[in-house]
């Protein structure tokens, strides 16, 4: 391949990659602002996973976590609120280096402390943000750029480039290479029963139900954009039209997938991620209507003689393309790419993936939660609704969760796997009930109503499923 035509399969647009940054710095604000609301459930030993249990549970993990040496309420606010100032930081590209490598380790840090509310976003947002780290976010659109006298290379080309547009293609190439159940191909199902999930299900997705040919067709636009269209992405000829058309394809699925699904941030990340593909012809002719687009500056390459310190920030680069692309190998369960002392490094830096988005097919088991509380003048209530218990399946069943946050950890609940955490919360709905009322609970019960999703929206037997008990002490 030409090393012109290298340059533009592997490189980054300034204005791209500082649109990039200003959006996952976004991103990281609204989830922390998200957060917030179960603060105390999810990040105090009040909540569900209180440093002790998590000692016995997730130590051996190896993480790195400043989040887990302390259970003060006041350690925990203080950072957070680093994380907030540092996610400004990086969306006005204020020392922008500096934030973003403080935004990368107070994330990984919290996501360390709480892995159970964790989804494929929160992956996805952490291994960008890490990659991000070895680019010039600040080159426009930054406070940086203002003050500061830098730079004003207009394609961004070295192996930090290579390795985060990498990275984003291995996401959807392996997530395709894993979806290996005939509910995607040959059947073309698999969309029906991911709509089908109620937990998930927006309306809109409950409203496309209604369309079984056209569901069909689009189970086998995701399935082969994701596995074809990640190598779209880098096809050197053709450059420009190819990739364009790759990038809004992309575009389509993920605004179709937050259309229909409560999926949390993981499209809006996905989103920021394609922007970095935009070629220079785009944001060119995107000029032409906005101004704030122009770029004036001459054609040159980021680290293209770069001294010693750039030289070696590009093999370190370099390194981690290799390792991600074997650990992602390694996850499709054939070969042992990784070798085992060289595992952790994965475990410390985050950069540990497994992009099973509905894979190897989507859940079949569906259902809602009911949490019947005994309080002490014999009255019981649903503790999630604040209202007399009733088993009748609730019109829109998504919205019984206060957030993605809590839909991922109550979905996780229903997991065997995660049987041990059950008393943990209804330990905290013990807690949170007897701080704010007068009328103290006594006891408390998990009751989970299984929904088996059927073949050709056939209907199925709801279970009610007792999975946890415990009095309030």
């Amino acid at each position: 391949m030409e090393i012109t035509r290298l340059k533009d399969v592997f490189g980054i647009d300034a204005r791209a990659l500082s649109i990039f940054r200003i959006f996952i710095g976004l991103i990281l604000f609204f989830d922390l602002f998200v957060r917030v609301f179960a603060f105390t459930a999810h990040y105090t030993d009040f909540g569900v996973l209180p440093l002790e249990f998590y000692y016995k549970t997730y130590l051996a993990e190896g993480w790195l976590s400043i989040h887990i040496l302390s259970s003060s309420i006041y350690y925990q606010v203080a950072l957070f609120s680093l994380s907030f100032i540092f996610s400004i930081f990086l969306i006005f590209g204020y020392q922008t280096k500096i934030s973003s490598i403080v935004s990368w380790f107070l994330l990984i840090s919290l996501h360390s402390r709480n892995p159970n509310i964790l989804q494929g976003g929160d992956v996805m947002l952490r291994v960008l943000l890490f990659w991000a780290i070895f680019l010039p976010l600040n080159l426009r659109y930054s406070l940086d750029s203002k003050f500061v006298k830098m730079r004003k290379d207009k394609l961004i080309f070295s192996f930090g480039s290579a390795g985060i547009l990498l990275q984003v293609a291995f996401v959807y190439f392996f997530s395709a290479l894993l979806k290996t159940g005939k509910d995607w191909f040959p059947d073309g199902t698999a969309i029906y029963y991911a709509l089908s999930i109620d937990q998930f299900s927006t309306h809109i997705g409950k409203l496309f139900l209604n369309f079984p040919e056209l569901i069909q067709g689009t189970t086998f636009f995701v399935y082969f954009l994701e596995l074809i269209g990640p190598i779209l992405l880098f096809v050197p000829f053709w450059f420009n039209k190819i990739r364009i058309g790759a990038c809004f394809s992309f575009f389509a699925m993920l605004i179709g997938m937050a259309l229909s699904m409560r999926l949390g941030h993981f499209s809006f990340i996905g989103i920021a991620s394609f922007i970095l593909f935009l070629p220079s012809l785009f944001w060119d002719k995107l000029s032409n209507k906005f101004k704030i687009f122009e770029y004036k500056e001459n054609y040159s390459i980021y680290f293209r003689k770069g001294n010693l310190y750039s030289r070696a920030i590009n093999l370190v680069a370099l390194f981690f393309i290799i390792y991600i692309l074997a650990w992602n190998i390694q996850s499709l369960g054939k070969y042992n790419s990784v070798p085992d002392e060289l595992e952790p490094i994965a475990f410390k830096f985050r950069i540990d993936q497994y992009w099973n988005m509905f894979s190897p097919y989507p859940l079949k088991e569906d259902g809602w939660y009911i949490v019947e509380g005994t309080l002490e003048n014999s009255s019981i209530i649903d503790l999630r609704t604040e209202k007399s218990v009733t088993y009748d399946k609730p019109i829109h069943v998504a919205s019984t969760y206060p957030n993605e946050r809590w839909r991922k950890y109550l979905m996780n609940l229903w997991d065997r796997g995660y049987s041990h955490h059950r008393s943990y919360y209804l330990s905290y709905l013990c807690y949170d009930w007897n701080k704010y009322n007068e009328v103290k609970l006594n006891h408390v019960k998990m009751t989970f109503m299984l929904e088996m999703t059927l073949p050709n929206y056939q209907s199925s037997t709801i279970e009610p499923v007792v999975l946890s008990e415990l009095r309030c002490t």
